[in-house]
C-alpha cells in the first residue's frame, strides 16, 4: 500500500516549494564574494593569522602574513602537552597563556578591534544573529569549527536565513562538503558540530597597530620557557617534545596504527609550527632591520637564528620521509634511529631559538629602557 501524505505534510511541502521559488533576497541570502581562499600550503599553515590576513585583503587592507604572524605572537610559539599525544599542541591560541591575547593582537595587527560571541550559553538563533549582523554590514567573520576541528575559518555568507553558512575552511577539501560555484563551502550542519565554539567580528579601523617594541616584547613572552597547565611552552616545549620522542615505551612494537598516527601527527604539527612560524619571524625581522637601521645588526642576527630553526626543521622532515603520506612515514617515526636523528635536530632547533631569544631580550631592553 502506498504511503499517504497527511495534510500537514502537504502544506509543509508546498511551503518549502514556495520558499525555493522566491528571489534570493527574499530568502534572506547574503554572500560576500571575493574573500581570498585560505588553505594549508606554501602560503602558510597557521589558521587564525591566515584568516585575518585574507579578511583584511577583502576589506581593502594590505597587511602581510608575516606581520600578522609576528604581531599576533603566533610566529614565536611552540607548545607540547606533557600528558598525552595532543593533536591540539600547536594551536595558535596557545601562543600566550591567555588565548584572548593572541586574538586581540591579531586583529590589532590590521588596525581593528573585534567582538567575540561564544556558543555557550547562546542559542543557535543568537549565534547566527551575530554572524548575520556582520555579513549584512559587509564584513566576513572568523569562526572556529563549522566544518571539522575547532580551527579558525572564514564565514563569508549565509543562505536560507542561516540554515546554511558559506566561507573558507582549512578542512573542506578533506571532508565531503557541498561547495558554492566560487569554491566556498556550504554547510547546514554548522551548529551540530560541537567544535563550533565561537565567532569573532571585524570592527572598524579603530585599534592601535602594535609597534616594533611591542612586538619584540610580546615575542619574548611567547618564547619564554614556562609551564602552563599540562603544557610546556616556548623553549621548554623542546625538552618535552624530545622526551616524548625518546620514550621507547611510547613506540612499542604492539602500538596500534591509530596510536602511531597520533604520534606522527604531533611530530608533523611541531615541524609545521616551527617552519611556518620561524620563517615568518625571520621575514619580519629582516624587514624590521630595514625600517630600524639603528637596530639592523640585532634584527638581522635574530632573523638568522630563526632561519636556522627552520633549517633544522626541514632536516627533521627529511628524516621523517618528507611532509606527506602516512604509511612509510609512520614506519620511520617508529624507528629508534630515525627518532635519534629527530631528537638531535630538536636540540639544534632549540639552540638556535635560544640565541634568538637572548638577542630579542637585549633588543627589547634597548627599545624599552
Amino acid at each position: 500500500m502506498k504511503n499517504q501524505s497527511t495534510p500537514v505534510q502537504c502544506a509543509l511541502a508546498a511551503a518549502a516549494a514556495a520558499t525555493l521559488a522566491l528571489a534570493p533576497e527574499a530568502r534572506a541570502d547574503r554572500i560576500l564574494y571575493g574573500v581570498p581562499k585560505v588553505a594549508y600550503g606554501p602560503a602558510g599553515v597557521t589558521a587564525f593569522p591566515m584568516c585575518v590576513r585574507a579578511c583584511d585583503q577583502f576589506l581593502g587592507g594590505e597587511t602581510t602574513y608575516d606581520f600578522v604572524m609576528a604581531a599576533s605572537g603566533a610566529a614565536f610559539r611552540l607548545t607540547w602537552d606533557t600528558t598525552e599525544w595532543n593533536g591540539g599542541n600547536v594551536w595558535d591560541g596557545h601562543s600566550f597563556d591567555d588565548p584572548a591575547k593572541m586574538f586581540t593582537l591579531g586583529f590589532a595587527s590590521i588596525g581593528r578591534t573585534h567582538e567575540t560571541f561564544a556558543r555557550e550559553p547562546a542559542t543557535r538563533e543568537e549565534f547566527f544573529a551575530f554572524i548575520k549582523k556582520q555579513i549584512d554590514l559587509g564584513n566576513p567573520c572568523v569562526a572556529f569549527g563549522v566544518i571539522g576541528p575547532p580551527e579558525a575559518c572564514i564565514i563569508a555568507g549565509y543562505k536560507d536565513d542561516g540554515m546554511a553558512l558559506l566561507g573558507w575552511n582549512f578542512f573542506q577539501d578533506f571532508i565531503p562538503t557541498e561547495t558554492d560555484h566560487n569554491g566556498y563551502f556550504i554547510t547546514r550542519g554548522w551548529w551540530d558540530n560541537k567544535d563550533t565554539f565561537a565567532v569573532l567580528s571585524f570592527a572598524e579601523k579603530d585599534a592601535k597597530i602594535p609597534g616594533f617594541a611591542d612586538i619584540v616584547r610580546n615575542a619574548v613572552e611567547v618564547l619564554s620557557p614556562r609551564r602552563h597547565g599540562v603544557y610546556a611552552k616556548g623553549l621548554m616545549a623542546y625538552d618535552a617534545w624530545k622526551k616524548s620522542m625518546q620514550d621507547e615505551a611510547e613506540f612499542s612494537a604492539d602500538l596500534k596504527t591509530k596510536g602511531l598516527e597520533d604520534r606522527l601527527m604531533c611530530q608533523d604539527d611541531a615541524m609545521n609550527c616551527l617552519q611556518d612560524g620561524r620563517h615568518n619571524a625571520a621575514l619580519f625581522f629582516r624587514n624590521a632591520a630595514k625600517e630600524n637601521p639603528q637596530h639592523a645588526e640585532a634584527c638581522n642576527a635574530i632573523a638568522t637564528h630563526f632561519e636556522e630553526v627552520r633549517a633544522a626543521t626541514m632536516k627533521m622532515a627529511q628524516a621523517c620521509g618528507g611532509w606527506f603520506g602516512r604509511g612509510e612515514r609512520m614506519k620511520r617515526v617508529a624507528d629508534p634511529e630515525t627518532r635519534r636523528q629527530i631528537c638531535a635536530l630538536i636540540d639544534e632547533a632549540k639552540a638556535a631559538d635560544e640565541k634568538a631569544f637572548e638577542k630579542m631580550k637585549e633588543l627589547s631592553g634597548a627599545l624599552n629602557p
